[in-house]
């Protein structure tokens, strides 16, 4: 499908509007600001042994993604947890889960996303996309496959890259 560089652009504004453009600091490799590396609770330490695991306090409602570093990031909504996941199997309950420290939580409409024709997968949240390494990691984080939605080069190029997501 021809897309001109006027659609393009549109769609890659569309997309950076979605995810949120602001920036606060940046991350140690790409030197592009990450939202999302903002450690919301100090209190708490990082668990990189709990990576891929969706966290719940029982009788509570937030759910958390444990990102790769081992940080805690609520996710913000159903639709946000269903632009993402298999189905809502396999949240655990974690009484300790404020022990685990917090990171800024997932933005609102979060996806995933990829050019189509292109085996890379990105996990495209808080302004930034995230390389998700392998589909080792995909299954680790009980991502769904199916839900991936292919996004014009133009637009996922504009969106600025983040550390991979392993």
């Amino acid at each position: 499908m021809f897309m001109s560089y006027r659609s393009g652009l549109a769609c890659a504004v569309t997309i950076c509007t979605l995810i949120g453009g602001a920036a606060p600091p940046a991350t140690a490799a790409s030197g592009i600001p990450d939202p999302a590396a903002e450690v919301v609770s100090t209190a708490a330490e990082p668990h990189p042994e709990l990576s891929g695991k969706r966290l719940q306090v029982p009788g509570n409602a937030p759910i958390y993604l444990v990102d790769p570093e081992g940080y805690r990031r609520h996710i913000p909504d159903p639709t946000t947890y269903d632009n993402l996941f298999r189905n809502w199997d396999g949240v655990a309950a974690d009484l300790h889960l404020s022990l685990v420290s917090e990171r800024t939580a997932l933005s609102s409409g979060a996806f995933l996303a990829r050019v189509p024709g292109q085996p890379r997968v990105y996990l495209v949240s808080n302004g930034l996309k995230r390389w998700i390494v392998s589909p080792a990691t995909m299954d680790k984080y009980y991502f769904e496959w199916k839900k991936v939605r292919e996004i014009p080069a133009l637009a996922l190029d504009a969106v600025p890259e983040g550390e991979p997501w392993s």
